[in-house]
């Protein structure tokens, strides 16, 4: 009776411990449940789509301008041309006609200029974006090697997972067949202590199994939830960049093509430029021809204007003060920089009297082209004064002749004078162009009224004239405010 208490006792004991057993599995598969949900609920809320940044406002910005920009150009091509073919028909070589053809000309211009800027500017954007472009594809590369060799390894858990997870399922399964009646009489039918204790060693052997075949599916199941989880980032790196990468194809793409457009206009205005050039100048000939106000042609190389201007502007930078002791430079080869024999007596110093000059063609005062531009509204650095080839040019003022230049192109045959100073310490330089021979050399000082050379034609120019600049520190002005 003693021994059937006993055994009575512990066999709750072991039941109760069983129970107990049963009820943490239950918990920690709540957690692991709870966990995988928690984990798929931040992936998803870690998803969220990139801003506009300020750059690309501003580009945006730029490129809504160039638009418009390009809008009113083609706008006021379509007008000239219309205002041409109107004029055609009665005014043709006329000059509203040649002025209307000069205001097509810098529209042309203005247009090529917007084009090949927008090109350059865009050729820069694709040599940024080719680099990136295959730097994106071989990291593209290496995020699809990465998650083809995370879907293996999850592959390889869950084959692992599978065996286990069944062995656990059929251990559930007698579990619930054996139920917890059939415990509790395993150890109530025990004749003896011996066989009690045989029987709890079997249950805690089986029990313990359990805990620990359950502990090996969560492990499995946290190792693949943890393997899928990095393979849900990596593929989501990777769809974000294949979209990046995509974008930045199909951007280069765009851009490619717009260079090509633009190269296509580009190549056409040019050839209606050349033309349109060629007929400017033909019409301005046979206009000034026939009343002899004879001025420049407006067409001439923007490259070449730009390169004489720079070795005059690199000439008067160089030029010494009339206080100041300097070494002449007698030659007609170009210098970066010049200086030129100056004594107080040879220049002004401080002194408007230098501004007080005299018309560089004696008897000749008739201006065919005014400061600061033609009819047409192109600029023009000086005035032009009609006069037969070989009509003396005078000296403006004292001075020293700083430079002599014989070219076939721009100026032609021009020379420059330097002044001094006016009272505003500004240096006072004047410019005679297009003669037909010089008859001073760099260094040489002349007086007021004095001849330095004859008149011409030569270099851009439609007939024989003067063309005559007032420069103060290298910024032409108004020769006719100096002029008595």
């Amino acid at each position: 009776m003693k021994i059937r208490f006993l055994s009575l006792i512990m066999a709750f004991t072991f039941l109760l411990c069983a129970i107990g057993q049963t009820v943490v599995f239950a918990e920690e598969g709540k957690k692991s449940a709870t966990t995988e949900t928690t984990t798929e609920t931040t992936a998803s809320a870690n998803e969220s789509t990139t801003k506009k940044g300020e750059s690309k406002r501003t580009k945006e910005e730029a490129q809504k301008t160039l638009r418009k920009q390009q809008e009113e150009l083609k706008k006021n091509l379509e007008a000239t041309e219309k205002k041409l073919a109107e004029l055609e028909k009665s005014s043709k070589g006329t000059a509203e006609y040649i002025d209307t053809l000069d205001w097509k000309i810098g529209y042309i211009n203005e247009q090529l200029t917007v084009l090949e800027n927008q090109n350059v500017s865009i050729q820069a954007e694709i040599d940024k974006l080719i680099p990136s472009i295959e730097k994106n594809e071989k990291e593209l590369k290496a995020l699809s090697k990465e998650v083809d060799k995370t879907k293996k390894e999850i592959e390889r858990l869950e084959d692992k997972f599978q065996s286990v997870y069944e062995a656990y399922c059929i251990r559930l399964r007698v579990m619930y067949i054996s139920g917890d009646y059939n415990i509790l009489s395993a150890l109530l039918t025990c004749n003896d202590i011996s066989s009690l204790l045989t029987r709890y060693e079997m249950i805690k052997s089986v029990s313990k199994s359990d805990t620990e075949l359950l502990k090996e599916v969560q492990e499995r199941t946290a190792e693949i939830t943890t393997k899928q989880n990095g393979l849900n980032e990596k593929v989501a790196k990777y769809e974000k960049a294949k979209a990046a990468l995509d974008a930045q194809k199909k951007s280069l793409e765009t851009k490619q093509k717009t260079i090509e457009s633009n190269s296509e206009i580009i190549a056409a205005n040019k050839v209606t430029l050349a033309t349109d050039r060629a007929e400017s100048d033909r019409l301005l000939a046979e206009l000034t021809a026939q009343n002899k106000q004879y001025t420049e042609f407006r067409n001439e190389d923007s490259e070449l204007i730009a390169a004489v201007e720079n070795e005059i502007q690199a000439l008067i930078a160089g030029l010494k003060t009339p206080d100041e002791v300097t070494t002449a430079v007698a030659s007609d080869k170009p210098k970066g920089k010049s200086e030129a024999v100056t004594t107080k007596s040879d220049v002004y110093s401080n002194s408007d009297a230098v501004l007080n000059m005299v018309y560089p063609v004696p008897g000749y005062r008739s201006i065919s082209a005014g400061y600061p531009n033609y009819s047409s509204g192109r600029y023009h650095g000086g005035i032009d004064f009609p006069c037969p080839t070989g009509s003396r040019v005078v000296a403006a003022q004292d001075g020293i002749v700083i430079t002599v230049k014989r070219l076939n192109y721009s100026y032609g045959y021009y020379v420059m004078i330097y002044h001094g100073t006016d009272s505003r310490g500004r240096s006072v330089v004047t410019l005679y162009a297009h003669n037909s021979s010089i008859l001073v050399s760099n260094g040489q000082s002349v007086k007021k009224g004095e001849q330095i050379a004859k008149s011409g034609s030569t270099g851009n120019s439609t007939g024989p004239h003067s063309h005559f600049e007032v420069r103060f520190n290298g910024v032409r002005a108004n020769p006719r405010n100096y002029l008595s």
